[in-house]
């Protein structure tokens, strides 16, 4: 897939999974959405989002999905452009998003990548991923976990103003491998949960999702424990913005699965115990087993001397 996904139009960020939706199940492109697109094109009014001046050009065609893309029009900039790429699994995950939200949702007014604080001098924002304002539902996806910092999550939320936020992670970030997963935990502390997304190229239908969280073991050590698994398409968001699974919000099968989760340790705990006891007065059985061997032992070591002696005395012959 071509890297160049983001187009700037009159000062705000079109993103190539605009153009993507699903209709009766089928990932498909947006005819209204690519003539737009097309139109402003051919109008030179489609720009690099660096700054360096350059009109883009929508490249789109009608049977490979994965081949749109903007390109630099020919001759149209002097200035070197320094647009940082995207990857192509950062892409991919947009555009099934955008199809999740579309099939979900179903609201008129989704608009992409919407820049909320710039960061530094190099045109960075950050961003909602997704957001409709009639829903009030918004959506930020991360690819680097690096990327999930506080001062992000703290803007997104104080931008927010009542719209209910989903946080959604690449599947690469999941795992905790027993060590504390500090990024994630970002997210587990506003959401509860994580949502680790796994795409397949760029087919909406086979994307894959699963909600874990993460929690300190026996041991001590941290267990990344799924309580939701499936395809994308299996969850869906309520009328307030929240993520279900098999129609059921997934933070009441949050709440169950740490409640199971809390009762495995319970259960381990008696378990041990009981363990520790059995072996105790096994122990204990052991060593009263073996201190009356040697009482019995010790007892018969002194009886046979004595009678050693005696037989001794009997058999002395008469020295007279």
């Amino acid at each position: 897939m071509a890297q160049r996904t983001v187009a700037l139009y009159k000062g705000k960020y079109i993103g190539i999974e605009t153009i993507y939706t699903v209709v009766n199940g089928r990932q498909i492109n947006i005819p209204e959405k690519l003539r737009e697109l097309r139109g402003r094109s051919r109008n030179n009014e489609l720009f690099c989002p660096c700054g360096c001046g350059a009109n883009l050009v929508l490249v789109a065609g009608d049977k490979n999905l994965r081949e749109q893309h903007f390109r630099i029009k020919d001759g149209s900039s002097d200035q070197d452009c320094h647009m940082i790429t995207e990857g192509k699994t950062s892409v991919n995950s947009k555009i099934v998003l955008k199809c999740w939200l579309d099939e979900k949702l179903k609201a008129a007014d989704m608009e992409s990548r919407v820049p909320i604080h710039a960061v530094d001098d190099i045109h960075r924002n950050y961003e909602f991923t997704f957001l409709s304002q009639s829903r009030k539902t918004a959506l930020s996806y991360c690819h680097e976990r690096g990327n999930l910092s506080e001062e992000k999550m703290n803007i997104l939320e104080s931008n927010s103003q009542g719209i209910h936020i989903i946080y959604i992670v690449d599947y690469k970030n999941g795992g905790s491998e027993g060590q504390y997963p500090e990024w994630l935990m970002k997210v587990q502390q506003r959401q509860g949960y994580c949502l680790l997304l796994m795409v397949v190229d760029v087919d909406y239908n086979a994307a894959e999702m699963e909600a874990v969280f993460y929690a300190q073991d026996m041991e001590g050590l941290w267990q990344e424990v799924i309580f939701a698994k499936g395809l994308l398409r299996d969850f869906s968001i309520g009328t307030d913005g929240q993520t279900l699974y098999a129609d059921e919000l997934l933070n009441d099968k949050l709440s169950k699965a740490m409640d199971n989760f809390q009762a495995d340790i319970e259960c381990e705990k008696a378990r041990r115990i009981e363990e520790e006891k059995r072996y105790t007065e096994a122990m204990e059985k052991l060593l009263r087993k073996k201190k009356s061997t040697i009482g019995k032992s010790a007892v018969n070591n002194r009886k046979k001397p004595n009678e050693n002696v005696s037989v001794g005395l009997r058999k002395q012959p008469n020295v007279e």
